[in-house]
């Protein structure tokens, strides 16, 4: 048997098993009418993982889906990347946009108060240096020596009241930005509660949470402006009360000043605020300056005590504001909350009708004198007048006594 045929058929069957990997010869059933098609290879499978440096592919977020889809894709290959939140609406997503709303409305009020204590400050500050620019000019005059009742200190001292009154009135613009300050702190506390109660609201997202967490931090520190802003008022407040009463005061010895043409000083009632750490039942421990009688009895008789001040009446026109205002600054230098027995002291001797006559010629005096310690700014309520009669007065006197 020869080889040769063998040959040719195992070379014939290699080509075509070379060529059936790129084609596929279809045999017609018609003999006649036989042609080969060729058929394209099966696509190979979608590989898991391509690394390429082409731009990634578009997503879009379907409404009412939970899956994203390729912009280029047909819409049914569902992709596991990580849900966009940002675009999505929900009820604490506009909670969320109000609260903000009305942080940014509440920190624009917090800004405007702080301007406006900035501002009331500085003409405070403006106000009380021409207070006391027109004060030191009538002090100096006073001081230098000047006719009583002299015009001129009369107008500077109207001056000075008139800037008096004026921080007097700024002083209730500092109260109204109290008031304001303290609405704001409520809305700000309001807006706090709301905030954490928007937290618990169900079907929120996490980028919900984030915007509600911001306006939180912002809220708490908006709070803590308005608390610093409102300590800082009220200080300013009490501060400015103090002092214009203390002002007041002054200013009412000071006119005494004026009238009589001599400088007084600093008005009475100021000693006042000078209290001792005990208050005012240890003032006195160790040693009362009474004298005889102890409590609020005053003895009866004017010699029974020593007096701070015998003013007497001996002649018209008697000056006696100086050295009565001296006694009693002293007085109350060393005895703060102390009290005064004012009394009008009569003569004893002659018929009824002059009895009567030098009692009340005594009253009379121990009045004016009561108005004088009035002006100088000694609260009525820290003085007792009374009156007595005494057979060693010569005349009208007028004793202040320590109670």
């Amino acid at each position: 048997m020869s080889h040769a045929p063998l040959r040719s058929g195992l070379v014939v069957l290699m080509i075509a098993a070379a060529l059936g990997g790129c084609t596929r010869v279809n045999n017609h059933p018609d003999a006649s009418t036989s042609y080969n098609t060729v058929v394209p290879p099966e696509p190979s499978p979608r590989p898991g993982l391509v690394v390429t440096d082409e731009p990634a592919p578009n997503v879009i977020y379907r409404a009412g889906s939970h899956d994203t889809v390729l912009a280029n894709g047909t819409g049914n290959e569902a992709s596991f990347s990580p849900i966009n939140t940002q675009h999505i609406e929900t009820l604490v997503t506009q909670k969320a946009r109000d609260l903000s709303h009305d942080l940014e409305q509440l920190k624009h009020n917090t800004d405007n108060s702080v301007d406006q204590l900035q501002v009331l400050q500085a003409k405070n500050d403006k106000a009380a240096a021409d207070y006391y620019s027109a004060v030191a000019a009538v002090s100096t005059e006073l001081e230098g020596g000047t006719t009583p009742g002299n015009p001129i200190l009369v107008d500077r001292w109207n001056i000075a009241q008139e800037k008096l009154n004026a921080l007097a009135q700024d002083s209730g613009l500092l109260s109204d930005l109290a008031t304001d300050l303290a609405n704001q702190a409520s809305r700000a506390s309001y807006l706090l509660d709301e905030t954490q109660n928007a937290f618990s609201i169900s079907g929120a997202v996490p980028e919900d949470h984030k915007k509600l967490t911001v306006v939180q931090d912002g809220v708490e520190r908006t709070i803590a402006l308005i608390n610093r802003l409102l300590g800082k008022t009220n200080d300013e407040i009490n501060r400015r009360a103090t002092y214009l009463q203390s002002e007041r005061s002054n200013l009412q010895t000071l006119a005494l000043g004026i009238a009589n043409g001599e400088l007084y000083g600093k008005s009475l009632s100021n000693t006042l605020f000078r209290k001792t750490l005990s208050g005012d039942h240890g003032l006195y421990k160790g040693g009362s300056p009474q004298a005889s009688g102890g409590g609020d009895n005053m003895g009866g008789v004017p010699g029974m005590r020593k007096p701070l001040v015998i003013i007497r009446f001996d002649r018209a026109n008697v000056n006696y504001e100086q050295a009565l205002y001296t006694a009693v600054h002293q007085a109350l230098d060393k005895y703060p909350a102390a009290r005064f027995d004012l009394v009008a002291v009569s003569n004893l001797e002659g018929n009824a009708a002059e009895l009567a006559l030098a009692s009340a010629e005594a009253r009379k005096n121990g009045e004016m004198v009561l108005r004088s310690l009035q002006d100088m700014g000694l609260p009525l309520e820290r003085i007792r007048l009374s009156a007595a009669s005494s057979k060693s007065v010569l005349n009208s006197e007028v004793h202040l006594y320590l109670q």
